[in-house]
């Protein structure tokens, strides 16, 4: 499995002059990888432009993935943060801002563990049994069960607060400034395995790769209905029309009560993110080497052969390109994970 250790660092200002200081505080990250990089070297990196001397005040060293547990940092502290990596602090102090960063440090840590022993299993085809669960199994599925329907309930939430964003433009989309904003989304493009199969059996044996293809799912996951205000929101949005330019509006009270709530709920979901991955992860290591759990989840791991394009240098394009799908260009809509205004 592929890690990233680093350092998540805590830069303030600091004022020479007598001047107020601002009440900000940034997070950032330098990776292990960075050679003759620090804290520090980060920190001058952001100097320029500011009058004020920026201090480094604390750091933290991990040695799982530097670059998910800043996620998971700036996502825990996103009511406070204002722009980018700055974050205001609550009464001018940093201790919860450590507090927490220090906490998510050690769950992404013991995460990072349990998925080395699991990456073994993951690299390994499936011996076809499904086991009995036992007691405590029982009792990790019912509480993934019951975790998953939260995490439903929040995503139904954060979905019906995005929609409401979209429509307020009214027939013409738009951004709300600080708010939310519409970006140009290139189309992707993959290579067709199956039809590239069909068509040429000898080539796909021949240039095709084995590899394992891991499929988990849980059984019994709960099933929640769309609601009819989604559904009304979602109807209106259909007969929004987009320009290849956005325009931008200014965002007002109600606006930005909507991002506030949309910021509350996206704050709600981490803890409950965070005990759904564990207890899949303890589901896995229960598993080990089954197919599944009876009534409870599978875990397929099936040798499968694979051909991309890279593989097939030595044909011509023209060739190779009645096997790319290719998806339409088109536009993604994002709400701030942060309040610049």
């Amino acid at each position: 499995m592929q890690t990233q250790p680093g350092t998540i660092y805590f830069v303030e200002e600091r004022d020479l002059l007598g001047f107020p200081t601002p009440n900000y505080v940034k997070i950032g990250l330098v990776k292990e990888n960075e050679k003759g990089r620090s804290s520090d070297d980060r920190k001058d990196e952001h100097q320029t432009g500011n009058p004020r001397p920026l201090v480094v005040v604390d750091s933290i060293d991990t040695e799982a993935n530097v670059s998910t547990l800043e996620t998971m940092i700036h996502q825990s502290l996103a009511m406070y943060r204002h722009r980018g990596e700055w974050f205001v602090k609550p009464n001018g102090e940093l201790k919860l801002f450590l507090e927490k960063a220090k906490n998510l440090n050690n769950i992404v840590f013991n995460k990072f563990e349990k998925s080395i022993k699991i990456d073994a299993f993951s690299k390994k085809e499936d011996n076809g049994n499904e086991i009995d669960a036992t007691k405590e199994i029982l009792e990790i599925h019912d509480e993934l069960i019951n975790t998953n329907l939260q995490l439903k309930k929040l995503d139904e939430e954060k979905k019906i607060i995005e929609l409401t964003l979209r429509t307020f433009t009214g027939s013409i989309a738009k951004n709300i400034d600080g708010v939310c904003n519409y970006k140009y989304k290139k189309g992707s493009s993959r290579f067709d395995n199956k039809k590239f199969e069909i068509d040429h059996p000898i080539l796909f044996q021949k240039f095709g790769k084995d590899s394992i293809n891991p499929n988990f799912t849980i059984k019994k996951q709960p099933i929640l209905k769309k609601s009819s205000i989604r559904i009304d929101l979602e109807n209106k949005i259909k007969i929004q029309k987009y320009k290849s330019c956005f325009e931008n509006i200014d965002n007002n009270e109600e606006t930005k009560d909507l991002h506030h709530k949309w910021l509350s709920v996206h704050v709600k979901k981490q803890p409950l993110e965070i005990q759904r991955d564990e207890l899949i992860l303890d589901m896995k290591l229960r598993c080990g080497e089954n197919y599944g759990i009876k009534d409870v989840c599978s875990w397929s791991r099936k040798k499968i052969k694979k051909v991309s394009k890279s593989d097939l240098k030595e044909f011509d394009n023209d060739f190779l390109d009645n096997y790319i799908h290719k998806s339409q260009d088109g536009f993604s809509f994002a709400v701030n994970p942060f309040r610049p205004y």
